[in-house]
């Protein structure tokens, strides 16, 4: 039936889905709230509730409190009546994670990239990988709702990687992984994996962004992920925070992504030991040419004081443009994710800064959060992304 929740698009099929989101979106709930949300008939609710049922898309084994009388059945969804693979590709670490339909992660693989190759070359690397992580966990291909993978890193103005679209990925795979593969961005999927795990019950104006090698936002509406659709996820590191500031690839001239994106930072971190700065990192490499990101969140952890000091600095921006997106967006929720808010002091430096500048603005109730799913999250959100194509009315 999950197939045909994709495919099919008649009036039964739009109750069922109605029926099954409620279901998700409260974990559990009883026919008496599902009548009350919906609208619908008595009868037509417990047909339809019956015929899930029977598909094994539902459960309803347990009993919930009672109010006077005998105690109601609740209602949820079953999580393992298929499974969904996430797959994040970038240019530092790559994700590929198994979860269930609650996106409740089963299992993962971590992997750090090498030097760039071909396209096709890592997919087929992620192929393997996956087959793997698929054993692994007793899993077949046939329990595999879908794939969603996330390729921002391969596609972005950085690499210029427009020889390949995105659709042609989705076709090679699908070729070597007969199941359903979408294509789609990584700050999309690691809003909706924060926004269902987390925050679907409070939220009605969702913002999330990321700060990695390029930096991106996304937003959720209602449920619904808004941004994105034109491919300009990374708009959000081109807004402007100082006219006079260095030229970006862009052309634009003191963007964000010139003060606080990775390879804004790395730059930075190679001029001052050029300068002859003091930093652990001479003892690391022996040219400032041979820093890679790795090298410097080595140098992080080891609490390098110049590497804190570039790092504060890139998260005293970073809170700027968020705050100009606060104001102008309203978001009642903010979460900040991405490499570099769990390093150091980021995102505590990030959230201070957005709250100085919105203490002016009293009636703006937003708060601001990590990314609770840490590393895992744009390849959970993937997976999850596939769930909600199957799901959309």
């Amino acid at each position: 039936m999950l197939e045909a929740f994709r495919t099919t698009q008649n009036s039964k099929i739009k109750k069922l889905k109605i029926l099954y989101n409620l279901i998700r979106k409260h974990a559990s709930i009883t026919v008496e709230e599902l009548l009350a949300e919906t609208g619908m008939k008595p009868a037509t609710c417990a047909r339809l509730l019956d015929e899930l049922s029977k598909s094994d898309l539902i459960n309803s084994g347990e009993l919930g409190a009672s109010t006077g009388g005998r105690k109601p059945i609740l209602y949820r969804i079953n999580p393992e009546k298929a499974y969904l693979i996430g797959i994040e590709v970038t240019n530092i670490y790559s994700t590929i994670v198994l979860s269930d339909l609650n996106l409740k992660e089963i299992g993962h693989k971590k992997i750090r990239m090498g030097t760039p190759t071909s396209i096709y070359r890592t997919l087929d690397m992620f192929v393997e990988q996956l087959l793997d992580l698929l054993s692994e966990h007793e899993k077949q291909i046939a329990e595999i709702l879908g794939i969603g993978i996330s390729i921002d890193d391969l596609f972005d103005q950085v690499n210029q990687n427009t020889d390949v679209t995105p659709s042609d990925i989705e076709h090679y795979l699908a070729a070597k992984i007969p199941t359903y593969i979408m294509v789609g961005s990584g700050v999309n999927f690691a809003a909706l994996a924060e926004y269902r795990v987390h925050y679907w019950q409070t939220s009605e104006r969702f913002l999330m962004t990321t700060c990695d090698i390029e930096i991106r936002s996304a937003e959720i509406v209602a449920g619904v992920v808004t941004s994105g659709s034109n491919g300009m996820t990374n708009a959000f590191g081109h807004t402007i925070i100082d006219t006079n500031g260095s030229r970006c690839y862009c052309g634009s001239y003191g963007c964000l992504h010139t003060y606080s994106s990775l390879p804004a930072i790395k730059a930075k971190i190679q001029h001052d030991l050029k300068q002859g700065k003091a930093s652990m990192l001479t003892n690391l490499v022996e040219n400032p040419d041979e820093i890679d990101y790795f090298t410097i969140f080595q140098a992080l952890e080891q609490d390098d004081p110049m590497c804190h000091e570039i790092l504060k600095n890139a998260a005293y921006y970073y809170g700027i443009a968020l705050s100009n997106l606060i104001l102008t967006t309203q978001p009642d929720t903010v979460v900040c994710g991405g490499t570099l808010v769990p390093k150091a002091t980021f995102f505590e430096d990030v959230k201070n800064t957005v709250e100085e500048r919105l203490r002016a603005f009293p009636k703006i109730k937003t708060t601001i959060h990590p990314a609770k799913e840490s590393y895992e999250i744009v390849a959970q959100g993937a997976g999850g992304m596939v769930l909600e194509k199957f799901l959309n009315e």
